[in-house]
């Protein structure tokens, strides 16, 4: 009969845990470094999260109970605000390590090997960030130089709106940059 320290597919051995499974590298901080920027970058993330969801929920409250007083523009503001928010997010979100990422397999590796494998994801990280950086930076000034507006009432120019894509992908080139250095 086993005991409850013997898997029951195994009746003669008694394997942990860590035999299993390897032990994944984990991120060196889980927070950016205290400084005024990133508590900056922090407080206008949450503060137009928290715009959009108020506008959400008035938005909501008012098509219930009084349909009299909707804002038409009401979800493009909230669409924008949110946009705005989660771009802009990405600089802390690669800060912090907290970017999705494929290393299920890179800490079955010896640990030069994970070495090169994290210099070569910041890099490739490095330069994707900054291919979105021109990229958006073109596709902005486009919709500036063309006065492209949005298509309801509010007529609100698309080059705010687009300008969070390489404004977000700016401060994710410097947290990866930053990143890249420290490796090195």
């Amino acid at each position: 009969m086993p005991t409850t320290s013997q898997p029951l597919n195994m009746p003669n051995a008694a394997v942990s845990d860590e035999q299993i499974r390897p032990v994944m590298p984990q991120p060196e901080t889980s927070r950016p470094p205290a400084t005024a920027w990133f508590r900056i970058q922090e407080v206008v993330v949450g503060g137009l999260a928290s715009l959009a969801l108020i506008v959400c929920t008035y938005n909501i409250f008012v098509r219930q109970f009084m349909p009299g007083l909707t804002l038409e523009m009401s979800d493009e503001v909230q669409v924008y605000l949110m946009i705005w928010a989660v771009l802009l997010a990405l600089g802390l979100v690669t800060a912090t390590d907290r970017h999705i990422k494929a290393d299920l397999f890179v800490g079955l590796f010896p640990p030069t090997f994970r070495r090169r494998v994290a210099v070569f994801g910041e890099a490739l990280g490095l330069a994707f960030s900054l291919m979105l950086l021109a990229t958006g930076a073109m596709i902005a000034w486009q919709a500036w130089s063309y006065g492209d507006l949005s298509a309801t009432n509010l007529r609100f120019p698309l080059w705010i709106y687009i300008a969070a894509l390489p404004t977000g992908a700016f401060l994710m080139s410097v947290s990866y940059a930053r990143r890249f250095k420290n490796l090195l």
